[in-house]
């Protein structure tokens, strides 16, 4: 597997000519960071001298722990006769890395600069369903976006499905556990109190995601007033 220093050399060039872009272990994230993260991650595999590179979108208001890679795409070789394979032992592997990168995700991800934009994004990619057809992502979303009749027509069909198990692993109760304070506050109608738990599910993806320097906290949509 490459190490992070080869990665930090590697990619070097593209961090100096992009300023938008900042390093952190092996993820490239692109700023600003608010409420969605864009990135390209230089992946690991099981050989010495082979890496994967993906881009990918991902929101960070669920608490999450990782960066899941669903609406995003490997990035190709385009100087190697086997376009998904990338070796160390390639002459000019970091220049090819970089120009990948710059043609092939960097377009992709600056295109996304609200959340607006981001799901639209996802609307149209070939895994959509995991967040518009997964209840308990999609009612976070909703919520997010001030969308509160949808998120309660949502909180009423499922949340029977999201009571306590014990039998279960601990990640699923502790999201079933987010989604039950989710729903009492929409009970209260407590805008404020919905706003507050995402900034700090978000802040809790941050942190996790080792990005709290290069985040920048903004308001929700349903924290701002309607349009017109």
């Amino acid at each position: 597997m490459t190490t992070a220093a080869q990665v930090q050399k590697m990619v070097a060039p593209l961090l100096a000519r992009n300023p938008d872009l900042v390093l952190v272990g092996r993820w490239i994230f692109m700023r600003p960071l608010t409420h969605f993260a864009r990135g390209v991650l230089i992946g690991r595999t099981g050989s010495a001298n082979v890496f994967d590179p993906y881009w990918a979108m991902i929101h960070l208001f669920e608490a999450g722990s990782r960066f899941h890679f669903d609406f995003g795409d490997l990035i190709a070789n385009s100087h190697s006769p086997h376009p998904g394979f990338w070796s160390m032992e390639q002459p000019g592997i970091a220049e090819a890395l970089i120009e990948a990168i710059e043609h092939q995700a960097l377009p992709k991800l600056r295109a996304v600069t609200t959340l607006d934009d981001y799901l639209a994004f996802v609307s149209r990619h070939m895994f959509r369903h995991k967040l518009f057809d997964w209840p308990s992502v999609k009612i976070i979303v909703d919520v997010a976006q001030g969308d509160l009749a949808a998120a309660r027509r949502l909180r009423d069909a499922h949340r029977p499905e999201w009571d306590d198990d014990p039998s279960l692993a601990e990640r699923i109760r502790d999201k079933r556990h987010r989604l039950r304070a989710l729903c009492a506050l929409l009970d209260a109608d407590d805008r404020p109190g919905l706003a507050a738990l995402l900034h700090d599910w978000e802040a809790i993806t941050v942190r996790n995601f080792r990005i709290e320097k290069f985040w920048t906290p903004t308001p929700f949509p349903l924290e701002l007033p309607p349009p017109g």
